[in-house]
């Protein structure tokens, strides 16, 4: 593979747990960051087995993230709505814990000197995100560079249209074959990407996913870059 292509949300961020404590604090709940992360992959894994419906898949995301918050049942309906506002909320202001092991994971495959880029359903903030993190940016800063960060909302097309990853494939200068897409859900990114015809690789870092034999699965960024060769 000469490319490897990643989403952000799962992958690189996840929802910090101040907010989310903010939300949930009436209802006795306050994670911390390792037990936000966790939440949000229970979150997508059950976006992952529901119906082929967005409202369905947003409100299933978020009644798997309470329930691994561990939100009792009896409060659900009324921390569900608290979660929504949260949610509703700008990117830049609700995505901002990076991932365990995702700085570390990123440098190894910027050293392997494959290209890089990014694909992100977003609200059009992903690109100053990333940089206020430093995690990465276009070109030289404080984060390791990459070639392409796109924005869905910036292009006007989201995953799991196959024509987003086009929009990342030009800049890199590699055809579709050529090219691995790394993300955290199965409906999104595994689909979408397969769609568009790069290598999906399922960022799972619970081994929630039941599709075991369907696509590569990664549990941390670093053990993507063995899987280039």
């Amino acid at each position: 593979m000469d490319a490897v292509i990643l989403d952000v949300g799962g992958v690189l961020l996840v929802p910090h747990e101040e907010p989310v404590n903010l939300a949930l604090a009436p209802f006795g709940i306050e994670l911390d960051g390792s037990e936000a992360e966790r939440a949000h992959y229970f979150g997508v894994h059950a976006m992952d087995l529901a119906e082929d419906d967005e409202r369905a898949a947003r409100l299933a995301y978020l009644v798997g993230y309470a329930d691994a918050a561990g939100v009792p049942a009896l409060t659900r309906e009324a921390a569900l709505d608290r979660m929504r506002e949260a949610w509703s909320g700008p990117t830049i202001d609700l995505w901002r814990r990076t991932v365990t092991g995702s700085e570390a994971g990123l440098k190894r495959l910027a050293a392997s000197g494959r290209k890089m880029g990014i694909v992100s359903n977003a609200d059009g903030t992903i690109e100053e995100q990333l940089r206020r993190n430093e995690i990465c940016q276009v070109g030289e800063g404080l984060g390791v560079p990459v070639l392409a960060i796109v924005d869905s909302h910036v292009v006007g097309i989201a995953k799991p249209a196959a024509e987003i990853f086009r929009h990342a494939l030009e800049p890199l200068g590699v055809s579709p074959h050529e090219a691995m897409y790394v993300g955290d859900t199965v409906r999104y990114d595994v689909r979408g990407a397969r769609a568009a015809g790069l290598r999906p690789v399922h960022f799972d870092p619970f081994d929630l996913c039941l599709e075991r034999t369907d696509h590569a699965h990664v549990r941390r960024l670093i053990e993507v870059e063995p899987l280039l060769d």
